[in-house]
């Protein structure tokens, strides 16, 4: 049959399609018309099947497909389906025979299968490639009468995008409604968020709502047939209204209580019930109710509400690893959206399954063993849901779970903020199903699981939460976090475990010294987890975090903690993964795998390093660390750590904005002077001649200058003797004009003489010859040393850290040693990782590095320096592999690929340093006592190298 010349639609396919069938062997093979949109029918071994077809694999096309589909199928009656998706390069296929015929053959397409008890989705296969699996697989699996659910990939992605689509016809005309739904104030106060960003919220939290609720009408109707109305279909708001007035004559009246019907249209609610029907969600229940909400949370609206919610598997291997007894009393202060205490429930269930038990223990664990508290009342609706999602069919009559200001709870306290029956009710009590007044009795538990929020002081959090309960023993300084583990400290009981996940700078610095110390003197750490090719175990958050399990109670004085690096992607773990690990991390004192490497220290070793504990886990892979770490010990003979006081911040300009008139940034490259409104190519004995931003030229005189350096960047040389910039410490002929060609506003109470005595002094106070890095990122082109000389003494900004050493000499071998391979190594061992490619180098990370040279080693060192002070050094990654751009894409890509090892690219090709690299480092062993190799120095280049690739491909999800 010849196709129509034009346009190229799914229909013109269908002859192509049909021929492709009846070749393979279908038969009966015709077109059938609903409501004007055609689908294909054919049998295929001895099976009626309905052939759905759409050009584009987008979310929304997929969407709108699989809802027509469930129309027409119960149109139908067919049991047996295919939804086809033809890529979108199909639409440029040429309107003939042999072109569409060449296109089928050929193009990759997605598939999903649809039939009673097995369900599946093919992607990449051809056309003909997914009929003959349909024959070869399929049917053969149906007539063993196996089973399987979608994926929860699939079932997530459709309802995502339902959710998102269905946001834009939420009507929240009604005032009523947006409080109920978002309590503006309460949203407004603790996102911070302006009348737009709470509507759009509001109109994400009405959509999951319903969603939700239909979402739970199928789970409970397929464990309690009888409660769902015969009349149910066609779905309107009364049908449903009847529905939900059944369930709530049962149970779950935090669930349905909520109404928003009449926010959301008709059509809507017939899709959401057509789509959830479809899917057969209740095939995926215990999986799906921990991860829902966020993960149909739209970016837009994660971001406005900081909501970062557990990864559920990280939950799943929290919970296997805290939980020891089915029994186990188990509280979760800052439950969010449920998943942590979701996962807590699963754990209990498997061990109380493993144990023999017999009877069915629901009601025992949610109405007397799981507590959770929570701050928005929206999270207690969310975990309420989640629980009693977990077995739809029995009954409870309450939870535990209370909503307000955790912090402000006491052991032994008795609550009536439990089961919520509106979003944001103006007076919350607690009730059972049946409208009984109880209160929630919080006594200390066996096990406390949490991921407490990550909000910074800076954020002021104070203002909504009480951060002064835990002051006297946590200090000023540390986040909200901090708060939650001296709250989970008095709830739980001794001997009892804590799982949590905690921003990974618990195990560094000086803000979380006091929490550090209480986890560590307090409680019996087991185990720390960090993931190395993901930020951490929450969902889309760029701050890293860490899985820390302890017991309550004093360590012994020989106990051993695990430290291990899950080095498979998060993202692509599954069930058994999770088992795998969790028993492995029990069971074993060391592993090196290729998903999972375990370390064991003692307490006293930890002691030693306890300014900086990422030495015990900085790295990506425990190999690495072996290497980086026996590398540094070949040099301890002549190297110490840091004298105190020998480092200080540079010169901080206030007020804002002072900073453009101030500062002349020497034009050495590009890169150096993107930031800088003055720049200048040319001095003389007179003075300066800068430019601004702007293009305008202006001649500044010397007098009026401090040599300085604005910034590191592009500084390719160790001596920056006649290369530094400068900074005015008086006013100039034409400050004025400069000054008001910035823009620099004026503050109150700005007075002119006081700001220039004051900074003349702080200029005599950072007053050095060296300076080394504050801020980082060793990725750049841009970046290519750490510390610099100059035998003029310079007053740099606080974008660099001022070097207190008198003694030339000595800060040269300095100077030396903080460009040398014996930094780089010690960097990568206790770097900070709380973000990704920027890193802070705080005072106390250098203390922590063996880097301050012996009177033997420091003239040799000094030597070192002035023969390799002037040689330009490229980028960092240059230096150390010349290959480096390219060995980091291929890595990245087989990664995002789901490669399984670690390093597939990597491992077995040697790096290409450049010589200058190479042979300054020779030169630095040397003087240090030390003979070391090229090949030697290359493979610790190598790690280095690996360790860079991973953390600068580190991506939020």
């Amino acid at each position: 049959m010849q196709a129509r010349q034009g346009r190229v639609t799914e229909r013109t396919f269908y002859p192509v399609l049909t021929q492709t069938i009846e070749r393979l062997g279908g038969s009966g093979v015709q077109e059938i018309n609903f409501n004007s949109e055609p689908d294909i029918v054919f049998d295929l071994r001895d099976r009626r099947w309905l052939l759905s077809v759409k050009i584009d694999e987008a979310p929304a096309i997929m969407r709108r497909a699989f809802i027509q589909y469930q129309r027409h199928k119960d149109e139908s009656r067919l049991q047996h389906g295919l939804i086809l998706f033809l890529p979108v390069a199909a639409r440029r296929t040429a309107a003939n025979a042999e072109a569409l015929r060449h296109a089928v053959e050929n193009l990759p397409v997605t598939a999903i299968v649809d039939t009673p008890g097995f369900k599946d989705e093919y992607s990449g296969l051809t056309f003909p490639q997914t009929i003959r699996r349909l024959m070869d697989e399929v049917v053969p699996r149906l007539r063993r009468q196996e089973e399987r659910p979608y994926s929860l990939g699939l079932v997530v992605k459709l309802l995502r995008e339902h959710v998102r689509e269905m946001m834009g016809a939420v009507d929240l005309s009604d005032p009523l409604l947006l409080r109920v739904v978002t309590s503006r104030d309460l949203l407004s106060e603790i996102g911070d968020l302006t009348e737009r960003q709470v509507e759009a919220a509001g109109r994400f939290l009405a959509s999951y709502i319903v969603l939700s609720q239909i979402l739970f009408l199928r789970l409970l109707g397929t464990a309690i047939p009888w409660v769902l109305p015969a009349d149910l279909v066609p779905v309107t708001h009364h049908s449903l209204r009847e529905a939900f007035r059944r369930v709530l004559d049962v149970n779950y009246r935090p669930i349905y209580d909520v109404d928003v019907l009449d926010a959301i249209s008709v059509s809507y609610l017939e899709e959401t019930f057509r789509l959830i029907w479809g899917l057969e969600v209740e095939r995926a229940r215990h999986e799906l109710p921990g991860r829902i909400f966020h993960e149909l949370m739209p970016p837009t609206i994660r971001k406005m509400l900081a909501a970062f919610y557990t990864r559920p598997l990280a939950a799943d291997l929290l919970a296997h690893l805290t939980l020891r007894s089915h029994g186990a009393t188990v509280l979760d202060p800052a439950c969010g959206s449920g998943t942590i205490l979701t996962s807590a429930y699963k754990r209990k269930r498997e061990l109380f399954q493993e144990e023999r038990r017999v009877g069915n223990p629901h009601e025992r664990f949610v109405e007397e063993e799981i507590f959770g508290a929570d701050l928005m009342p929206f999270a207690v609706h969310l975990t309420s849901a989640n629980l009693a999602a977990m077995d739809p069919g029995t009954v409870i009559t309450r939870n535990q779970i209370i909503r307000g200001d955790s912090l402000r709870l006491a052991a032994g306290g008795e609550y009536r903020y439990g089961l919520q029956f509106g979003m944001f009710p103006a007076a919350a009590r607690a009730e059972t199903t049946s409208g009984e007044a109880y209160e929630v009795t919080l006594n200390p538990v066996e096990a406390v699981l949490m991921n407490p929020p990550f909000t910074k002081v800076e954020r002021r959090i104070q203002d909504y939460v009480d951060m002064r309960r835990f002051r006297k023993l946590l200090g000023g300084e540390v986040g909200l976090w901090g708060h939650f583990v001296a709250l989970a400290d008095e709830f739980l009981a001794e001997g009892g475990t804590v799982g949590a996940v905690l921003p990974i700078n618990l195990l560094r610095g000086r803000e979380s010294a006091k929490v550090r110390d209480l986890v560590f003197s307090r409680w019996t750490p087991l185990y720390v987890l960090k993931a190395t090719m993901n930020y951490g175990f929450s969902e889309y958050a760029e701050y890293r975090d860490i899985l820390f399990i302890a017991v309550k109670g004093q360590p012994d004085a020989g106990h051993r903690v695990k430290f291990g690096l899950i080095k498979k992607d998060l993202t692509q773990l599954d069930q058994d993964d999770v088992h795998h690990i969790a028993q492995r991390v029990q069971a074993l004192g060391q592993e090196s795998s290729e998903d999972l490497d375990i370390r064991t220290f003692t307490i006293a070793e930890l002691r030693e390093r306890f300014v900086n504990l990422m030495w015990f886990c900085g790295v990506s892979d425990y190999g690495h660390k072996d290497v980086l770490t026996s590398f540094v010990e070949r040099f301890r003979e002549h190297l110490d750590r840091f004298p105190d006081d020998y480092f200080r911040e540079g010169y901080r300009p206030v007020p804002k904005g002072v900073s453009s008139f101030l500062f002349l940034t020497r034009n050495l490259e590009p890169s150096r002077i993107e930031e800088a409104f003055l720049s200048f190519d040319d001095e003389d004995d007179r003075g300066v001649r800068a430019r601004s931003s702007r293009g305008v030229t202006y001649d500044i005189e010397r007098e009026s200058l401090t040599r300085t350096l604005r910034t590191n960047t592009g500084l390719r040389t160790m001596s920056v003797t006649g290369r530094h910039d400068y900074i005015a410490h008086r006013p100039y002929h034409a400050l004025r004009r400069i000054s008001a060609a910035s823009r620099f506003r004026r503050p109150a109470r700005f007075e002119w003489d006081g700001f220039w005595r004051e900074m003349n002094s702080e200029l005599e106070e950072v007053r050095t010859h060296l300076v080394t890095i504050h801020r980082i990122n060793p990725y750049s082109p841009s970046t290519s040393l750490a510390a610099w000389f100059s035998e003029e003494p310079i007053s740099p900004s606080n974008q660099l850290t001022v070097i207190r050493e008198s003694d030339l000499g000595r800060a040269k071998a300095v100077c030396c040693l903080l460009n040398s391979a014996v930094f780089l190594a010690q960097f990568f061992l206790l770097k900070e990782e709380t973000t990704g490619r920027y890193i802070n180098v705080r005072f106390y990370d250098f203390a922590e590095m063996m880097l301050y040279p012996d009177e033997a080693a420091v003239s040799r060192l000094s030597d070192v320096f002035e023969y390799f002070a002037d040689y330009e050094f490229p980028s960092l990654t240059t230096q150390l592999d010349e290959d480096f751009e390219q060995r980091y894409q291929q890595f990245w890509s087989l990664q995002r690929r789901a490669q399984p090892s670690l390093f597939p690219t990597l491992r077995g090709r040697a790096v290409r340093p450049s010589q200058i690299r190479t042979s300054f480092d020779l030169a630095v062993c040397e003087a240090l006592g030390s003979q070391m190799t090229e090949r030697e120095l290359a493979d610790v280049y190598r790690v280095i190298v690996e360790e860079m690739i991973i953390t600068r491909g580190l991506q939020s999800d």
